[in-house]
């Protein structure tokens, strides 16, 4: 017997399964007739097999079958997974109500009852293959639904981080502008002392001579002993070194205001000509608290000449990249030293010049799984509480607005290589 025939322009697949050749021979003729492409089977056995391997869109199954009936033809469909949507129309001579409510219990989304009649068959299978249809859009628009609430969650995330970084950036700005007032009255102030004690050791050293050549001998013994009590010598050397300690102190705080500015200016709309490496010292200073005395810090740089940026997103694109490669080296325990590298250099691609960064570290690297997730949003292997997973994703998009690129390498156990790459001349816009 020809197990199959097939239609090319048709509504739908329809399998029927019945151990009768006068049943099959009967709804073959009425399915086709509608233009429905028809696959007939004697055996459940068989029909299961078909199934699995090219399923129909709907099943019209024989109950009372030889070897296999149609109830465990049923079952067995319903627990594969290639399988078990399937909608299952029994038919059979049977009325009684129990083999009805255990054909729907097992999966069956209807019923015919033999002898056919051709109207109700033809109504009740383009019911299902309507409903099917049906599902089938509708999980077509919920794969789009889910697509843009993810994509509305995502620039949500992003709006919302773009929000918060614009608020830090005002108010870093402000904090940087408090500073730096009381900051400034301290330089003037040490600078004015530190010329003032000049002037008073000048005048302690015309006393001093008082002691071996002033006519008034207890004048003398006063001026001795009262250097001895204060330790004259070690006030002598340690005066100057407070105050240069002190000088030290208002440099390095002028250089953590400055990063400050330089980062709180993440609203930038021109860009301008920029030292790239002031940013990288900038970034460095930002991080000091985090890895000092911890990582060892190795710089090579070579001239770049200057690039048109937005210093404040630039700066961001940088802190986010080592950040990260000093959460890699204090959060795992290394073998070696842990070491951060920064490069700069110059190289050519696809006829186009560029300025790098290479941050390397040599840390546990990234694994390969990971790899290629990193610039995904919300994509972070660091335990709840400690990244957003937004981070790089926002910096490859900053990238992508100065026309450049970010680009990785890594491996188990091995450094992790980060290289910003911006091209050497770009449009100042």
């Amino acid at each position: 017997m020809d197990m199959t025939a097939t239609f090319s322009n048709h509504g739908g697949t329809i399998m029927v399964v019945d151990d009768k050749p006068s049943n099959l021979k009967l709804l073959g003729k009425m399915l086709r007739e509608k233009g429905y492409v028809v696959r007939i089977f004697p055996k459940g056995e068989l029909a299961l097999k078909s199934a699995i391997i090219d399923p129909p869109d709907v099943i019209l199954l024989d109950i009372n079958m030889p070897e296999i009936d149609g109830f465990e033809v049923c079952r067995q469909l319903k627990e594969n997974e290639k399988t078990q949507e399937l909608p299952v129309i029994f038919i059979s001579a049977l009325t009684d109500t129990h083999d009805k409510i255990k054909a729907f219990k097992l999966g069956g989304v209807d019923y015919i009852t033999k002898p056919f009649q051709i109207e109700e068959v033809h109504a009740r299978v383009a019911l299902q293959l309507s409903l099917k249809r049906i599902k089938t859009a509708l999980e077509e628009k919920n794969t789009v639904l889910e697509k843009t609430l993810r994509d509305l969650q995502i620039a949500q995330q992003q709006l919302i981080m773009s929000e918060k970084m614009a608020a830090l950036g005002i108010l870093v700005a402000g904090i940087a502008h408090e500073i730096n007032n009381p900051v400034n009255f301290i330089k003037t102030g040490i600078m004015g002392l530190q010329q003032d004690i000049f002037d008073l050791k000048k005048l302690l050293n015309a006393y001093e001579r008082c002691t071996v050549k002033c006519p008034d001998h207890m004048f003398g013994q006063q001026i001795t002993a009262l250097k001895e009590e204060i330790d004259y010598p070690l006030l002598s050397n340690e005066i100057p070194e407070l105050v240069k300690n002190i000088l030290e102190g208002v440099r390095r705080t002028e250089q953590i205001i400055n990063s400050m500015r330089t980062y709180s200016r993440m609203d930038d709309v021109k860009r301008e000509k920029t030292d790239i490496h002031k940013l990288i010292d900038a970034a460095l200073v930002i991080l000091n608290n985090r890895c000092k005395n911890q990582i060892i810090i190795k710089r090579y740089d070579q001239p770049l000449p200057g690039l048109y940026v937005h210093p404040g997103k630039l700066i961001q694109v940088l802190i986010n990249i080592i950040s990260n490669a000093i959460d890699a080296l204090l959060e795992n325990d290394l073998p070696v030293q842990p070491t951060l590298t920064i490069k700069t250099s110059q190289t050519s691609r696809e006829g186009r010049d560029y300025g790098v960064i290479e941050i390397s570290d040599n840390g546990p690297g990234i694994p390969k799984e990971n790899l290629s997730r990193i610039f995904d949003p919300f994509f972070t292997t660091k335990d709840v509480g400690h990244g957003t997973g937004l981070g790089l994703s926002i910096s490859i998009g900053i990238m992508k607005d100065h026309h450049g690129t970010i680009d990785v390498k890594s491996s188990d156990n091995k450094e992790t290589v980060f290289s910003i790459l911006l091209p050497l001349e770009q449009e100042v816009l």
